[in-house]
């Protein structure tokens, strides 16, 4: 599934006046079809530093292994010895996987398959209204969009057979390599038989089928990225990729907002008004959570005048109903929120509320347009400015909510 979109406004302190000690460092680059904001709060500011660096390798890890789009050079598809030791020139294990299909399963990384669970769980989760296997859908719908008509019958029955998690084979196994594989060691060292055990990972998937971890990719890389700024030394920090936030620890006294609260201030944008960020339509205070919010106001499909959604239903092959104009989802696990942010889109505001409330440490904001009688959506796809919206809210999510001076609510 295409990435999604900015529709999460993080709210942050200014440093001004404070002392050297504690120190924030914030950068932001572009990066995976995105812009991606770090925030490291440390003792010192080498230590921040190095927080950050921390945090852009994870990211440029993550993005090579899982990035569906990210091809080989011509050198390293032609086998060239240099291009082959170039991380730079090679292609993405997700790619690997998808050119692989149906010859042989693929050897991975094992981000890939760990990346691979958190998609199977929101899979179950939502009973297949998020599947990871959707590759061959989006392919269907890009490809018609550029040519301005709609997919045919024969285009969908024929993509939606190439969907379904259960036709993903996934293996992880122990195998015994030779001495000779192993780094040299002096004489009368020798190896012991564990250490020459190594796990390995692949994935296999029918001929025609694509793999697209999108709907979980930036949640997933964001929560890895965190964790290596904790074992870099940062006290607390933020991750923020588009609509995908997590954000951990507690800001120092000295760095908390006004009112004193230590906690991070996300806000949840306004799904009428695309091209105000600022307009916020709620916010809330969260520690150790992901965040993840998505609309249908920044990407989808124009074809003839009309406006589709980019979020696709893989039991149907069509583009999800966009009266459910934002889906915020909190979690503990920020892959988590990603899914199933994008599963509740698919299912509506009932169902995928239903499925929240039963799910240990997830939290909810669905926003649905009530249109009136001659009320039509922007162009965007966005509910227009007049159009009133229906709130469902988990049971805890009113407990992490507020909303500050500077948040605008609709009148």
């Amino acid at each position: 599934m295409p990435p999604w979109v900015p529709a999460i406004i993080v709210l942050a302190a200014a440093l001004a006046g404070c002392s050297a000690k504690p120190v924030e460092l914030v950068e932001t680059r572009a990066a995976m079809n995105t812009e991606v904001t770090v925030r490291a709060i440390a003792p010192t500011e080498a230590v921040a530093r190095r927080a950050l660096d921390a945090a852009w390798k994870e990211m440029d890890l993550g993005a090579m292994l899982l990035d569906r789009y990210r091809k080989p050079t011509e050198a390293w598809l032609k086998g060239d010895a240099e291009a082959r030791q170039d991380l730079k020139q090679r292609p993405s294990d997700v790619w690997r996987i998808n050119d692989d299909a149906g010859r042989w399963s693929t050897q991975v990384d094992p981000i890939v398959t760990s990346c691979l669970s958190v998609a199977k769980e929101v899979h179950d989760l939502s009973g297949g209204a998020f599947d990871p296997t959707i590759g061959p859908l989006v392919d269907v719908w890009r490809q018609a969009a550029e040519e301005n008509r709609l997919p045919t019958d024969d285009e969908l029955q024929k993509a939606r057979s190439l969907v379904g998690l259960k036709k993903v084979e996934i293996m992880a196994a122990v195998v015994v390599r030779s001495p000779k594989e192993m780094p040299f060691r002096p004489p009368g060292e020798g190896y012991q038989p564990r250490d020459l055990e190594q796990a390995v990972h692949s994935v296999g998937i029918r001929a025609g089928m694509r793999l697209d971890l999108g709907g979980v990719a930036k949640g997933y890389i964001a929560g890895r990225m965190a964790q290596r700024m904790k074992r870099a030394g940062a006290v607390a920090g933020l991750v923020g990729a588009a609509g995908d936030i997590y954000a951990f620890g507690e800001r120092p006294a000295a760095l908390a907002h006004e009112g004193g609260d230590r906690r991070w201030t996300v806000g949840v944008q306004d799904p009428r008004f695309p091209e105000d960020r600022s307009r916020l339509y709620t916010a809330i205070h969260v520690r150790d959570k992901g965040v993840d919010t998505s609309g249908h106001y920044y990407r989808g499909y124009t074809i003839e005048g009309n406006r589709y959604s980019h979020i696709i239903d893989p039991r149907t092959g069509r583009p999800v109903d966009t009266r459910l104009a934002s889906v915020t989802v909190v979690a503990d696990d920020p892959g988590l929120a990603d899914g199933l942010a994008t599963a509740i889109a698919v299912l509506g505001a009932k169902e995928g509320l239903a499925i929240v409330e039963k799910t240990e440490g997830v939290e909810c904001l669905l926003l649905e347009a009530a249109l009136k009688e001659g009320q039509t959506f922007q162009a965007s796809g966005a509910p227009p400015p007049e159009a009133e919206l229906v709130a469902y809210r988990s049971k805890g999510f009113k407990a992490l909510e507020f909303k500050p001076a500077e948040t605008k609510p609709a009148e």
